[in-house]
């Protein structure tokens, strides 16, 4: 609201120094006719003086009425300035918080946004809430899928046909349980710190690797993997499975035929896909959630939207290169400031 008030300034200001311009031309022109209209000249000049000082005092007292109408919207815009972009506070428009000066106009407004504070706040709280149980529901299941294929595993007489199903169901059901520490490592509130472990990059990689390739049998697609250091990280192990799963899942959704590489460094983890690749306008929003590229399996579209928040929510940075018949390159960043330094 500061720049209103230089504005009206700034008209004030132009509307005295047009007035004087006009008293300036007058008093020449009257200087310049001669003697004969000489005699008008006093009475003149002492009209235009009035009316400059006519015009100045409205203008002053307008800038005045002016600033006090605007003052308190010029209060609700400092509060809603103050506010934290991540966590509102609509109780600083509580009934109760609002000057009891404030006119009606400005009351309901600050009413308004008390309201809309409230419900957003309320919203936030019930999808937390949903996720959390959602999440702590599943567990259930997933313990239950878990230790059959335990026990399956241990029958000696089992198929070998059979055995490899059994590890598929292993690894997807680790896969699950994962996902589900990472969802509730989203709903929780961001002051929360999460769980974090001294964690070797290369092992949860390898890992990530293992639950891929069976989907990929009987495909024309390569799996390969360089290693060029062996970063150690103090963070979520199951954050950062979620992370590669979902990238990696993502390259084999859209590459129909080709490859994938994928490669680690000290400071990052990068994977490649020679797929059908994204146009600028996708690329931009790839990370949106539901967000699908044209080819590949119809699926959720919420892979890269996990992917991209579980980075950012521990402190890492998700890059995205792609273009059509291209292919796209995922990089990893451990770090944040790393990325925007290569940037």
């Amino acid at each position: 609201m500061g720049y209103s008030w230089r504005q009206i300034r700034l008209v004030f200001l132009l509307q005295v120094a047009i007035v004087s311009l006009v008293v300036l031309l007058c008093m020449l022109v009257l200087a310049a006719l001669g003697g004969e209209l000489m005699p008008l000249a006093l009475p003149a000049l002492a009209t235009i003086l009035i009316a400059l000082a006519a015009i100045a005092g409205a203008t002053w007292l307008a800038w005045r009425a002016t600033r006090r109408t605007l003052a308190p919207v010029d209060w609700i815009l400092g509060e809603v300035l103050r506010w934290d972009p991540r966590r509102p506070d609509p109780q600083a428009f509580a009934p109760a918080r609002i000057p009891a000066d404030l006119p009606a106009e400005p009351r309901r407004l600050a009413d308004a946004l008390h309201g809309l504070g409230q419900r957003m706040e309320d919203c936030l709280l019930r999808e937390r809430d949903f996720t959390r149980a959602a999440s702590h529901e599943l567990r259930t299941p997933l313990t239950v899928i878990r230790i059959a294929a335990d026990l399956l595993e241990g029958e000696p007489d089992l198929p070998p046909r059979a055995r490899r199903q059994v590890e598929r169901i292993q690894a997807a059901g680790t896969a699950m349980h994962d996902l589900v520490d990472a969802l509730l490592l989203l709903a929780r509130d961001e002051a929360v710190v999460a769980e974090a472990q001294d964690v070797a990059v290369r092992a949860v990689v390898e890992a990530a690797l293992a639950r891929l390739r069976p989907e990929l049998e009987g495909r024309p697609l390569t799996l390969a993997a360089e290693y060029h250091a062996a970063p150690q990280l103090h963070a979520s192990p199951r954050a950062l499975a979620v992370i590669l799963d979902k990238l990696l899942d993502n390259a084999a959704r859209y590459t129909a035929q080709g490859r994938i590489a994928l490669q680690l460094h000290a400071d990052r983890l990068e994977i490649a896909d020679t797929g059908s690749g994204m146009d600028a306008a996708l690329l931009a929003r790839a990370c949106e959630p539901f967000r699908r590229g044209a080819d590949g399996d119809a699926g959720p579209g919420l892979g890269l939207a996990i992917a991209h928040r579980l980075a950012q929510r521990c402190g890492w940075r998700l890059v995205l290169d792609s273009a059509p018949g291209r292919g796209t390159r995922a990089v990893l960043w451990f770090a944040a400031d790393a990325a925007a330094a290569q940037a």
